[in-house]
């Protein structure tokens, strides 16, 4: 059974996320998209990795950016895991899932982070089966500078029609917002304008009690298991 739904950070409650051991795990148990988040190395490889230190999932402490790819490739995630770099991730993903490419950026911390990222996409052949969001909306305005026809998406917390403008021009389709914004008529309008919206994070029964209501809207879980359990009891129920 495919799940049409995002695997947040691979299965970050079981694996150490971000990692390719949470990748397969995602693919195993029959998920459609998976998210990872960019960041860069000092010597400017986009690895993957959702904070901006190594502090949380490594024994080591400091920046990313302070450690070449090498040094990080010396650390371990979990305890056992590697970082892996984004061309792994989508070599991996080739041909078995779409990708969601959060883009880390925060100003100008990771500078080519952007122009990096789009060649290890276009060198991998993910170009049709990846887009690239961030909540840093002027990296994704610079992503659209770099490729006219990659798809891209933003990341907010809230609801806002005050986006819709601004995704038409730079012709952006997917829009995540969380969960609990979710409402009738946010939907319908994302809808009429053509965008795929995001739910996040839909982990807990009252979160898939709402996105259940709205087919169109692609769900965001790091309860892979229980997200499955939730869209499998729905189906037994029409059926």
């Amino acid at each position: 059974m495919t799940i049409r739904a995002q695997a947040h950070r691979g299965y970050p409650v079981k694996y150490p996320e971000n990692t390719l051991a949470a990748y397969q795990a995602a693919y195993d148990l029959g998920y459609e998209y998976l998210e990872l988040d960019v960041q860069l190395s000092k010597d400017g490889v986009p690895i993957l990795m959702h904070d901006i230190t190594v502090n949380r999932m490594t024994d080591a402490k400091g920046f990313i950016n302070d450690f070449t790819f090498e040094q990080l490739r010396q650390l371990k995630v979990g305890g056992t895991e590697r970082i892996p770099t984004l061309e792994e991730a989508l070599q991996f993903a080739n041909g078995k899932m779409k990708v969601a490419v959060e883009l880390k950026q925060h100003g100008n911390m990771y500078p080519g982070l952007e122009e990096k990222s789009l060649e290890v996409i276009e060198e991998t052949g993910m170009k049709d089966q990846v887009y690239v969001n961030s909540f840093d909306h002027y990296s994704i305005v610079r992503m659209r500078e770099l490729s006219k026809d990659i798809e891209l998406g933003i990341i907010q917390s809230g609801a806002s029609p005050a986006v819709f403008p601004f995704m038409k021009e730079i012709e952006a389709k997917y829009l995540s917002v969380k969960v609990e914004f979710l409402t009738d008529y946010y939907v319908r309008a994302c809808e009429e304008a053509g965008i795929q919206l995001v739910a996040w994070p839909v982990d807990k029964q009252w979160q898939f009690d709402i996105v259940k209501h709205y087919p169109s809207v692609l769900s965001t879980t790091n309860q892979l298991e229980e997200f499955k359990k939730m869209i499998e009891q729905e189906v037994t129920k029409v059926l």
